[in-house]
């Protein structure tokens, strides 16, 4: 009875083993997209906010499943909780990135990003009638994950993208903000 058990799990991971094999992984990917994202304390007495925008990636693939992602996004919203002041935060992060390639056209992947972003606007800038926080650079990181579909060889669909983010730009409270950031968009895959 033991041997048949090792001959059944034998022939099922050599199963899940030849789709994984006979798809080629792009040495290089290209992401670019819409991102929303829903913050939480950017001012000392208010709660969330919404921002849109865009994020773009590249991520160097070592083998088939450890890469190196570069990713920047832009994020935007006019009207801070009814003040009249705008606010836009760029992000800059860089780290690692884990891939199942064993589907032929379903690659789920994972990421932890650190870096730093920039927040300004005219509720960092001020106005006339407002000093502003002061435009400030901050640590920022994101930690999360997503799903790309493969349309071709050479163009993907990312399905989606959801990251938990973290930035500590001035926010005259605890300096600390807590991001959800959703993200989808077009994939070019480079071999």
């Amino acid at each position: 009875m033991r041997v048949n058990l090792k001959r059944m799990a034998l022939l099922a991971l050599g199963l899940v083993a030849i789709p994984a094999a006979a798809q080629e992984t792009p040495k290089v990917e290209i992401f670019g997209g819409y991102s929303y994202v829903r913050a939480n304390l950017i001012t000392r007495n208010g709660c969330c906010l919404n921002l849109q925008g865009g994020s773009g990636s590249v991520a160097f693939n070592a083998n088939r499943w450890v890469g190196v992602v570069g990713e920047i996004g832009v994020y935007h919203t006019g009207n801070v909780m009814n003040t009249g002041l705008d606010l836009t935060v760029v992000s800059y992060l860089f780290g690692p990135r884990i891939s199942y390639r064993g589907h032929e056209r379903l690659t789920p992947f994972a990421h932890v990003l650190v870096g730093g972003g920039h927040a300004g606007g005219t509720l960092y800038t001020g106005t006339s009638g407002s000093p502003g926080l002061g435009p400030n650079n901050a640590f920022a990181m994101a930690a999360g994950g997503g799903l790309d579909a493969k349309v071709s060889p050479r163009v993907a669909v990312r399905l989606f993208q959801v990251d938990y983010m973290l930035s500590k730009f001035l926010n005259g409270s605890n300096n600390r903000q807590n991001h959800l950031r959703v993200s989808a968009g077009i994939v070019f895959r480079l071999r």
